[in-house]
């Protein structure tokens, strides 16, 4: 059978590591970076996304033309083989050619002024600069980019008004070409700077190629001449002008005696430079400034030599909460920011007023999962928080931060009201979905990391699992969380939870080569599924009457939930293991997600293949149906999140109840019913429903909650399986310290004044004297059994001594 590839509606993700990966279309419409292999082209207002695929690993360079007819992206390779670089049309969004002349890793790519030229610059392993000819498509030339002296070359900068020149920087060096087309050779000068070295991480130059700025590694900013007479010759060697610093304001000062200037924190990362002779700097700490550099005469002043001179002027400050790595002017009244914690900002030049446009993962994802029976939201888990998202425009509706702690798994309980997830610090924590805000608690839940977490649908009991191989069973009320039972089968870390139809089975994997069917009414094992794999998920049928598993051997099993016989065996990959797995709601099809980045579509009676959707560039981590499975999900490794649109139409078929040796009469499985719509339900009705967040608006931000250990919420003190403290129970709400006192005075007073405690321990006292005194016959008859008692030990004691008297005559 054909494969087909799936389609793409749009992927939630920006790789803000990557230095320059923000870039801006010559239309002002729309934006252009990279996510994993794919270069994404997005329009700023209406969101809509396209994207140019045909690398092979992750994208490290990407570029516009001036003309804006060509996009040109560089990637990574492995070590020992060459990087490829693609021309893009712009307009048909298709490849118009490609070389692979650079080694490992391309680190940065630009257009010449008239975009007849491509200049390309590889990484520290190839340190060439390659000249491709955009119109004949071919190589015309190349050269070393830095001296032998000179460390690694970092940057590529072209002219404003000559087309065939560019600047490069790096390490301890800085460098003007000029590239000769009829000789097919580029030619490179340095740049004087005296006794000066930087590391220059950016350079901008001025409209009419008279001066260059350098942003420094150091945090201050080099000033060059570049005495440019005509516009393919130069009048003298480029010269520096200056280092500048900022200059000192407030309370903060620095000795400028001993040599001590104030600088950028985290490196000048980006600079942007206007037409008021004003600039804007990105440094790595976040900060966003506007700057001017001023005219000061030091001649006169007695100071020490300055490694920098104080010229900055700051004029208004923002800060974006990340290293700056990409910016850039948009409409001449806003800057647009690229972070390295994946998010980009919009800021106004007039009042430097902040608006968050594009946020991701930065790091890996670990879990995705949508609402019962509602589609329209999906929240994601990955390291320090967790994310609700709107399928239709992939905007962030809400974020909960837990810092410096990794969410490994969640879900939505039935009703939509709760989301509980599991942290590897050992702790499951229930939030609401509207404002993010702490439910419950279950400290040490798990002895180690938890991994794994599920809730039957009347949301009564909860089931965990973690990385010392426990599955714990939880009772779940609003007051407190009780531990019902400790199931302690499996020798490996649980990866995986699901839960039967009828809320009764349940299946956990593990990386012990094992898959156990629970029951969790009885608290019981029921059968055990065994494989050599190190299982990494495994899921009910929607009928509950088979099991689907996953894992490191590349297989997909089929298993009989009955007798746990296997049923079926075929090859899920032939690279990587298969890390997840998913069905869809009517059961007809299946999708799986592994570490050779392709998610594959199935189905499910005849195992084959239909679409396979290559777009992401690290390992998959988790994919999930839709409710009402017109979508698949899929996240991966490097914070990626790819939307694909499902090819089948899904048959939404009400199940009759079935009774079979796998499906028992309190099995039966219910009727489906229709998905919630949130037009359906009305505010009133919305409450913390997680259909309430349909409701925000556009425009507006995020709802952000961040939880600084558990100081949000007073958990309960209770320990349902300790026992119970000798203490008034009507105290509550008490410390440690005057519990240790209550107990004190326990041992030694008897509860006084008006408390009820102390009224049940009064009539305990005197039942328990009118039973110790009782009536007179009673008294009476208790006396007579003692001298009973007092007479039959005298008459043996007797006995004794006259047996012994009589053996001592007989031995005389």
């Amino acid at each position: 059978m054909d494969t087909k590839p799936l389609d793409i509606i749009g992927i939630i993700g920006f790789d803000g590591v990557m230095k320059n990966g923000l870039r801006l279309h010559p239309d002002q419409e729309h934006m252009i970076y990279p996510m994993g292999n794919k270069v994404t082209i997005k329009h700023i207002a209406s969101g809509e996304q396209s994207f140019l695929s045909g690398h092979t690993n992750l994208i490290s360079a990407v570029c516009v033309s001036p003309c804006g007819n060509f996009v040109a992206s560089g990637q990574i390779n492995h070590l020992g083989f060459k990087a490829m670089v693609i021309i893009w049309d712009y307009q048909n969004r298709t490849v118009k050619s490609s070389y692979e002349i650079h080694k490992v890793r391309v680190e940065d790519i630009c257009f010449t002024l008239d975009s007849n030229y491509l200049i390309s610059l590889g990484g520290r392993d190839d340190g060439n600069v390659v000249i491709w000819d955009v119109r004949n498509n071919d190589a015309m030339c190349g050269s070393f980019a830095s001296n032998e002296i000179a460390g690694n070359t970092y940057t590529i900068t072209r002219m404003n008004t000559h087309g065939e020149c560019f600047l490069t920087g790096g390490d301890r060096t800085l460098k003007v070409w000029r590239i000769d087309s009829k000789r097919r050779k580029v030619y490179g000068v340095n740049v004087k700077v005296g006794k000066l070295r930087r590391s220059i991480n950016c350079i901008v130059i001025s409209e009419k190629d008279t001066d260059a700025y350098c942003g420094t590694s150091s945090g201050d900013i080099i000033k060059a001449r570049l005495n440019y007479r005509s516009e393919d010759e130069e009048q003298a060697e480029s010269v520096m002008i200056g280092c500048y610093s900022k200059m000192y304001k407030g309370s903060k000062r620095v000795n400028q005696a001993k040599g001590e200037v104030e600088c950028y924190a985290g490196g000048v990362e980006k600079l942007l430079l206007l037409k008021n002779e004003r600039m804007i700097v990105g440094a790595g700490d976040g900060t966003v400034e506007l700057i001017e550099i001023m005219d000061i005469d030091f001649s006169k002043t007695k100071f020490a030599k300055l490694p920098s001179t104080p010229q900055i002027k700051t004029h208004l400050v923002e800060n974006v909460c990340g290293a700056v790595t990409s910016m850039l002017l948009y409409k001449n009244d806003f800057v647009l920011v690229g972070t390295a914690l994946s998010e980009i900002y919009q800021i106004r030049l007039s009042d430097f007023d902040m608006r968050l446009l594009v946020t991701c993962h930065n790091s890996s994802i670990y879990s995705i999962v949508f609402p019962w029976n509602y589609s329209e939201i999906f929240a994601t888990a990955g390291k320090n928080d967790i994310r609700l998202w709107r399928l239709e425009t992939q905007k962030e509706l809400l974020r909960i931060s837990v810092p410096n702690f990794v969410c490994s798994c969640l879900c939505f309980s039935h009703d939509g009201r709760m989301i509980i997830s599991a942290w590897n610090d050992g702790i499951v924590r229930a939030f609401t979905p509207q404002k993010g805000k702490l439910i419950f608690t279950i400290h040490n839940a798990h002895i180690k990391a938890a991994s794994a977490v599920v809730i039957t649908a009347d949301g009564k009991r909860l089931i965990s699992g973690g990385c010392d191989g426990q599955v714990r069973i939880w009772d779940i009320k609003p007051d407190v969380q009780r531990l019902v039972s400790i199931l302690k089968e499996h020798r490996g870390p649980i990866t995986s939870l699901c839960i039967s139809s009828n809320n009764e089975d349940l299946v956990s994997s593990s990386t012990d080569g094992t898959c156990i069917i629970w029951d969790v009414i009885r608290c019981a094992r029921k059968q055990v599924l065994m494989g050599n794999t190190m299982y990494m998920a495994a899921c009910f049928s929607p009928n509950s009457i088979q099991i689907l598993t996953c894992g490191t051997d590349r297989k997909i099993a089929y298993w009989e939930t009955w007798d746990a016989s296997l049923v079926r065996e075929i090859e899920g990959s032939t690279s990587g293991s298969l890390n997840c797995i998913d069905i869809s709601p009517d059961g007809q099809y299946f999708v799986t997600g592994s570490n050779d980045c392709i998610v594959k579509l199935w189905e499910y009676h005849t195992a084959n293949v239909t679409h396979i959707g290559i777009g992401h560039a690290a390992i998959i981590t988790s994919c999930k149906f839709s409710s009402n499975g017109e979508h698949v999900v899929s996240v991966s490794a490097d914070g990626a999140i790819i939307i694909w649109k499902s090819p089948f139409i899904m048959a939404r078929v009400k199940t009759p109840s079935i009774k079979s040796k796998s499906v028992t009469a309190r099995t039966a499985v219910k009727p489906e019913e229709p998905e919630v719509k949130c037009d359906d339900l009305k505010l009133d009705d919305l409450g913390e429903h997680v259909a309430g967040m349909n409701q925000v608006d556009e425009t507006a931000e995020s709802v952000r909650t961040t939880y600084h250990g558990d100081d949000q919420l007073q958990p309960c003190t209770r320990d349902p399986a300790g026992i119970p403290s000798p203490i008034c129970s009507c105290v509550k709400d008490k410390d440690t310290t005057s519990i240790k006192t209550l107990n004190e005075q326990n041992r030694t007073e008897e509860p006084l004044g008006d408390c009820p405690c102390a009224k049940n321990m009064e009539t305990k006292s005197l039942l328990n004297s009118k039973r110790s005194s009782g009536n007179p016959t009673e008294t009476a008859n208790s006396a007579s059994s003692s001298q009973r008692r007092a007479s039959l030990q005298s008459n043996k004691k007797s006995l004794l001594k006259s047996k012994i008297s009589t053996e001592r005559k007989s031995l005389q």
